[in-house]
């Protein structure tokens, strides 16, 4: 079995494979939609808004991984399913791109104070970085802009943890270092943690 920093080659894990590895317990290197929709629901998101993301996000990165029409998502190939219409913070072999990190709470999308992030700020980026051309022209590109939503949409569903005023107006947003720790894949399991203790608790 692999460990968590060494994966195929025995190689150091790049920043999106430790992320992905959240929805791997069973530390197989592939993910199924069974295994995404248990990783959602264990993060608090409702069984029937994860199971519709869960398929979503399968129908796209399991081809994009494995590069043939499956639902199962390779995790030492996670970095093909880098697609339009995302932020840029990982870079093409999945490693932490800091210089992009930087630019989302120091872009021009972004507006003070520049240690938190909203999801219309988050959006902004990502419309920022599409690219119609890739990888499937016009399709493609829309097909990448749904999947980044409903990325995104989940990020900010499961892990906003504090507030920005915007034009007059509290926005849910996401702290610089939750943020850090979502790239980092240290988040998922914190919150999955933190739920399960309240659970256990009667808190939920």
């Amino acid at each position: 079995m692999a460990s968590h920093k060494a994966g195929r080659g025995g190689r150091a894990r790049a920043a999106l494979e430790l992320h992905a590895r959240y929805f791997d317990p069973d530390r197989d290197e592939g993910i199924t939609p069974k295994q995404s929709l248990r990783g959602m629901t264990n993060l608090g998101l409702p069984w029937l808004l994860a199971a519709v993301l869960s398929l979503v996000i399968h129908a796209f990165l399991g081809y994009l991984t494995r590069r043939k029409a499956t639902l199962n998502i390779s995790v030492p190939d996670i970095a093909r399913g880098k697609h339009p219409f995302e932020s840029g913070i990982f870079g093409k072999d999945g490693a932490l791109d800091e210089a992009a990190f930087e630019e989302l709470f120091f872009g021009p999308q972004t507006r003070a104070p520049r240690d938190r992030v909203t999801y219309s700020e988050f959006r902004k980026l990502l419309l920022k970085n599409g690219d119609p051309r890739r990888p499937f022209g016009r399709l493609g590109s829309f097909a990448a802009w749904v999947l980044s939503a409903a990325e995104v949409f989940t990020l900010f569903c499961l892990a906003s943890d504090c507030e920005k005023l915007v034009d007059g107006s509290l926005e849910r947003a996401m702290s610089r270092k939750n943020l850090r720790r979502f790239y980092e894949g240290r988040l998922f399991p914190v919150l999955a943690r933190r739920r399960r203790i309240l659970a256990s608790r009667g808190a939920l």
